[in-house]
């Protein structure tokens, strides 16, 4: 175990089924029951649960250490945690010799009536000349048969995948391909001597791609050799709440436990599969000390976790640990360092050095777990129930059961038992002896569901493709072969270089898969979209399938970006048209690439502009844009200008010419014949989208209307990019247009002219008058009435 590493858990689907509470209110404060729910049920035994000591640890030795292990009760000790320690000399590879040799630890063992687990050296052999052998695993067994002691498993090394090993490994290899193919070795020489021992090989919950390979590699090589894999967890790397830690732990162990069970089943045939069984070989829920290790929230957490690890399938949990060094000089924590107040790193019991507990005394966390485990006593039965605030479990059955209930929430409950309710004070656990589970418990929707125990999911072959020789950042490359994948589900491309890892389930920098089929994965190089941009040389490239399987890892060059050629089209141009810009190496998106135009001093659209240029398509191949109009800082002005692409892999294209025109304003009318109040319309392009500062000048005789100077105006009913709609002045403002000659012109929003249209002014039709007699009848003459018609401009 190293407290600096971390353990990150799968963003995955949980592996229990929250339901909520119902609540009741009684007595003085809020109630609650729990609805009906059908527990997870396992048998469960001492031998299940064991505890981590070390070959370093003078408490072993003290006269208090087996009545405090009795006391705990749990039936078994991995030994030694020490990866540069002689079993043979019981000495350490820089000197000096071990409190505890194994031979100790076996006596340790049959005075507690224990069985031991023991971490056989893959890093060194006895006599530090190199790494663990066959040759020294047969030894080893041997001496363990021939001296009876109770050493039913061995997990061979502790933590192989990790870099803080490698400084003490001595084995010529580090690669999960040589561990995996020595490791079945191991294994076949250990159960050659004592074909029940139980072996187990390392085991990472990391979800990286090098995690992910290093435990496909080992299964696939070493699933019909072993018995076990071995993991460690330590889940919380920084401090929670007391309900905050317990309400956090189901999860944690629930997406732990489905991965552990996901990558079996995907690597290792079912009928090896069933037969390997998960070990928890070092668990502690945080990964450094805290004020929380001396608290009874503690002990709530470990049995929690005893019994959530058990129900979800795990066969055996080892505690870190009996004694943790609880006495630590700068802890990387806030802890209690008062002489008055023990505190805890890891610990279950003290070992008697200030300011600790006087040596093996039991912290709240070992009570507990001591409770528990007198609970299980040599054998019993275990059902776990869940909510979204509790778990509770049962040990036993009958008058004989005993009930540990933890309220992993922050308010006060109550539970209904069989003949009394016991109250959950927050964030605490809660024991009942003698007491069963109410029948309202009973049910049949499934608090937890563990994995499916068919295991039916394994994949009889890696991916396997040709690596391309090089790559640029930003191109779309397809890599070709078998195995890569299924239909409709995605593979993903896991990139490696310089330490930054890109592609992988929790890598922050993501690689764009545009196809992928069981024969080919297309994908872009990344190019600073998501993350740095890959640079110029080595890098590394896999392929894991949507069921996790990663093929081996295979190198590439990754080499600079080619050229960024553009042309335009076309180079002549003016504000408001739309400019296609074509070549090669664009970038498959923007991205944080842009096009700057300059034009007279002024830049239009980079980043440091105030100024943009619209784009409305980007492709590898493409840019489409407008040449600013006005809308962002001021129309380009005629004369010439640049245009250059900035790629998202910050790759510059040569700069491409143009020149600026004045935008064709072109105007027809429609009549061209008019008279003063009549309705014009004029069509063209070019005219702006809105009038704004546009406007229509009509000029007759030496008199002119509509533009800002101008004393007399123009009527203007529409305005849009295609046509303007106005009325002929007919004597509004200024006189109305006489008969002739007449040029109407058009100046749009951006100031740019129309040619003058000609027109034709004529005399407005002529005035008529209908006279239409009416009869009135009175007593006087007949009148005669006449109704007279006005044309519409008098």
């Amino acid at each position: 175990m190293d407290v600096s590493r971390q353990h990150w858990s799968r963003t995955a689907s949980m592996l229990v089924l929250v339901l909520p509470l119902v609540f009741w209110s009684g007595g003085a404060s809020a109630a609650t029951s729990l609805l009906p729910l059908a527990p997870v049920t396992t048998a469960v035994s001492r031998s299940d649960y064991g505890l981590d000591v070390f070959s370093y640890d003078t408490q072993l030795n003290a006269p208090s250490t087996v009545p405090a292990l009795n006391q705990l009760n749990m039936g078994m000790q991995q030994f030694p945690n020490e990866n540069q320690w002689s079993w043979v000399t019981n000495t350490y590879r820089t000197g000096g010799t071990a409190p505890v040799s194994l031979a100790d630890w076996g006596n340790l063992l049959q005075s507690t009536n224990n069985q031991g687990l023991f971490i056989f050296n893959y890093d060194e052999n006895p006599t530090f000349t190199g790494g663990g052998t066959p040759a020294d695993a047969t030894q080893l067994t041997q001496y363990i048969v021939s001296h009876h002691l109770p050493i039913t498993a061995i997990v061979i090394g502790s933590e192989e995948y990790g870099a803080w090993d490698y400084t003490a490994n001595l084995n010529p290899s580090v690669s999960a391909q040589y561990y995996a193919q020595h490791a079945a070795l191991i294994a076949q020489a250990i159960h050659a001597v004592d074909p029940s021992m139980k072996v187990g090989v390392s085991f990472d919950l990391g979800q990286g791609p090098n995690s992910l390979a290093w435990d496909q590699t080992v299964l696939r090589t070493d699933g019909s050799s072993i018995n076990f894999v071995s993991i460690h967890d330590y889940p919380n790397q920084s401090l929670l709440s007391n309900s905050g830690l317990l309400s956090a732990l189901p999860s944690e162990i629930g997406q732990a436990m489905q991965f552990v069970h996901g990558e079996i089943a995907a690597n290792v045939p079912a009928s090896y599969a069933n037969g390997i069984q998960t070990w928890v070989t070092e668990y502690n829920p945080y990964g450094e000390p805290g004020p929380q290790s001396i608290a009874p929230v503690y002990g709530a957490a470990m049995v929690e976790s005893a019994m959530l690890w058990k129900a979800l399938g795990a066969s055996k949990l080892f505690l870190w640990s009996y004694d943790g060094q609880a006495h630590v000089a700068t802890p990387g924590w806030p802890v209690a360092t008062s002489a008055t107040q023990p505190y805890g790193l890891f610990a279950l019991a003290g070992d008697g050095q200030t300011p600790e507990l006087p040596i093996n005394t039991l912290y709240p966390s070992g009570m507990a777990l001591a409770e528990y485990m007198n609970a299980i006593g040599a054998g019993s039965t275990l059902s776990v129930w869940m909510t979204s605030n509790a778990i509770v479990g049962q040990v036993g059955t009958g008058v004989s059961a005993q009930v540990f209930a933890i309220n992993t929430s922050a308010q006060n409950q109550s539970l209904p038992l069989s003949t009394t309710t016991l109250t959950l004070p927050a964030a605490s656990l809660q024991t009942a002896t003698g007491q069963v589970t109410n029948a309202s418990l009973a049910g049949s929707a499934p608090a937890l569901t563990t994995a499916d125990p068919n295991l039916t999911s394994y994949q009889a072959n890696l991916p396997t493709f040709q690596a391309p020789e090089s790559v640029y950042p930003g191109e779309s490359v397809t890599l070709t072969g078998t195995g890569l994948g299924v239909p409709g589900t995605p593979s993903s491309v896991l990139i490696s270089q310089n330490g930054i890892n890109y592609g992988g389930p929790e890598d922050g920098d993501a690689v764009t898969v545009t196809q992928s089929t069981p024969e080919a994965v297309t994908f872009t190089v990344p190019d600073g979209s998501s993350g740095p941009s890959l640079t110029p040389g080595s890098a590394t490239i896999q392929i894991e399938t949507a069921a996790d399987v990663v093929s081996d890892v295979q190198s590439m060059t990754v080499k600079a970006p080619p050229p960024l050629t553009v042309t335009a089209n076309p180079t002549t141009v003016y504000p408001g048209q739309t400019l296609t810009l074509t070549g090669s190496n664009l970038g498959s998106t923007q991205g944080a690439g842009y096009v700057e135009i300059s034009n007279h001093g002024l830049n239009y659209g980079a980043p440091p502009d105030a100024y943009t240029v619209p784009i409305t398509s980007w492709s590898n191949s493409s840019i489409t844009l407008t040449i600013p109009a006005g809308s962002s800082g001021p129309a380009l002005a005629p004369g010439s200008a640049t245009v250059t692409v900035v790629n998202n892999a910050g790759i510059v294209s040569t700069p491409v010419s143009l020149t600026v025109t004045v935008p064709p304003l072109t105007v027809t009318a429609n009549p061209t014949t008019v008279y003063p109040g009549q309705t014009l319309t004029l069509t063209g392009s070019n005219l702006g989208s809105t009038q704004g500062a546009g406007y229509v000048e009509i000029s007759n005789h030496g008199l002119n209307y509509g533009a800002p100077p101008d004393a007399y105006t123009v009527p203007i009913t529409s305005w849009s990019n295609s046509s303007i709609t106005l009325t002929i002045p007919a004597g509004s403002s200024g006189p109305a247009l006489a008969p002739g000659s007449a040029t109407v012109t058009v100046v749009n929003n951006a100031g740019i002219v129309s040619t003058p249209v000609s027109l034709t002014v004529t005399v407005p039709p002529s005035l008529s008058v209908a006279v239409l007699p009416t009869i009135v009848e009175t007593t006087s003459p007949p009148t005669t009435v006449y109704e007279l018609n006005f044309p519409p401009w008098l």
